[in-house]
């Protein structure tokens, strides 16, 4: 679909939206324990029945992927081939797909976006919130050494290069919105995160627990994703982020793909963020991306509010039913999480005219193909809002949470702004693309299972 996308930020702070709904009647109960609490408690199914995320393009940078798993049998699914990762230096590149280890993680935050909710061997599997968006997949299959694949990083750059190559064709190949749960302590990718925003794509980042992992969460004009849980709180050791979204005990894929487990982690609530966001830009085609970004820190909370800040939560608990309520389109052009400093990365000129793309870099067309089947130091944004943000009564409006109940609305209970496109640099030393947050399951979870 066609969409109005601004070229550069101007000044503003906040974060990316996350996906929370009406809350239940009083009467209501919800399980945590099967994993799906994030789309019943917050209403998803009556979301559903205004947008489903038709029209928009979400990219998800993640480790590989199994499309062959029942939730994304109908999905609409592209895999770019290869992944941007050999098994050694120079060698190369490894497949996309995969039903091993590697592909757990990468196919949970993808069936958190699309899936199906139908289960393997007849279990309930794991529900969509923006079903009938169209998901590109591009994988970077940087994992601990005890993964079943590993990808070797000669040096910082030749990482961060991979992963800044995944960026680059993500937006050439016309994305909306660019989901990335994965974490990274480099951030020499910033001139791919800048020529995002530029492009007016959104980029939504994961905040990992150990801070020496920050990017791209860190980047200036990125959505910066913290989570919580069934009760509406952050986990013990959060870092806190620009907004929150439900992260903790979510339904995920064992790494054998023989059943469920239920998870914990900022890369889920990223997930969630995105697909959130996915589901408001196609209720409201004509908004540009900075429109989008000003709902989500303006809509959060299940309430009409003055935009504040609250301490590890930050602008609040996306709320998608709230943002749906609020025509976006009449809020300024502007991205109000791309912060005018010169400290920055990327700068708010970097964004504006970013380094052009060498022809050397991503192929023109994608030679992705429609899946038939499922074939650290965080920004003090984080402690505190960015310069150029009214966060006025922001001590005063710390989150306040409903009882169990009424849940499907305490979830959206805390603080809101929205941005633009505005991204910046990162990598990993460990390997391009970097694993997923620490505080999470997937092929290094931190437990919590």
């Amino acid at each position: 679909m066609s969409r109005l996308r601004a070229a550069t930020g101007a000044l503003g702070a906040g974060l990316l939206l996350a996906a929370l709904a009406t809350p239940a009647s009083a009467t209501t109960s919800v399980d945590p324990d099967d994993g799906l609490w994030y789309f019943t408690a917050t209403g998803m199914d009556e979301r559903h029945e205004r947008t489903t995320g038709k029209g928009i393009q979400v990219a998800v940078i993640d480790t590989a992927i199994n499309p062959d798993v029942p939730e994304l049998a109908d999905a609409d699914l592209h895999v770019r081939e290869p992944s941007y990762c050999a098994a050694e230096t120079m060698g190369p590149l490894l497949p996309a797909t995969s039903d091993g280890p590697v592909a757990a993680h990468g196919t949970s935050m993808v069936s958190l976006i699309v899936g199906n909710g139908e289960g393997i061997d007849g279990e309930r599997g794991v529900l969509g919130v923006a079903p009938d968006a169209e998901v590109h997949f591009y994988s970077n299959m940087a994992l601990p050494a005890d993964a079943d694949v590993r990808c070797p990083a000669p040096d910082t750059n030749a990482a961060a290069w991979q992963f800044g190559q995944a960026i680059d064709q993500a937006v050439l190949d016309g994305a909306d919105i660019i989901s990335i749960s994965l974490t990274t302590s480099s951030g020499v990718d910033a001139p791919a995160i800048a020529r995002a925003l530029h492009a007016g794509v959104i980029v939504v980042g994961a905040q990992p627990s150990d801070l020496n992992g920050s990017y791209p969460a860190a980047f200036n004009g990125v959505v910066a994703v913290d989570s919580i849980g069934p009760d509406g709180k952050l986990w013990d050791g959060a870092a806190g982020g620009q907004v929150v979204a439900p992260g903790e005990q979510i339904r995920q894929f064992t790494e054998a793909f023989d059943g469920y487990r239920v998870t914990n982690g900022s890369s889920s609530a990223t997930a969630y963020t995105s697909a959130a966001l996915a589901l408001v830009w196609s209720a409201y085609p004509d908004a540009t991306s900075n429109q989008i970004l000003q709902t989500l820190v303006r809509n959060t909370d299940g309430e009409d509010h003055e935009l504040y800040w609250a301490e590890g939560y930050g602008y609040g608990v996306v709320n998608v039913r709230h943002m749906l309520e609020h025509d976006p389109t009449t809020y300024p052009d502007e991205n109000p999480l791309l912060v005018d400093d010169p400290d920055a990365t990327p700068s708010l000129s970097e964004v504006a005219d970013p380094t052009p793309l060498a022809s050397s870099e991503p192929s023109a067309p994608a030679t992705s193909s429609p899946s038939a089947a499922p074939s650290a130091a965080p920004t003090t944004a984080t402690e505190k809002p960015p310069a150029g943000d009214d966060a006025a009564g922001s001590a005063s409006r710390a989150p306040v949470l409903v009882g169990a109940a009424a849940l499907l609305a305490a979830l959206v209970a805390v603080v809101g702004l929205a941005v633009r496109r505005s991204r910046a640099h990162q990598d990993t030393s460990t390997g391009p693309g970097g694993p997923p947050t620490t505080h999470e399951p997937g092929p290094d979870p931190r437990g919590g299972q």
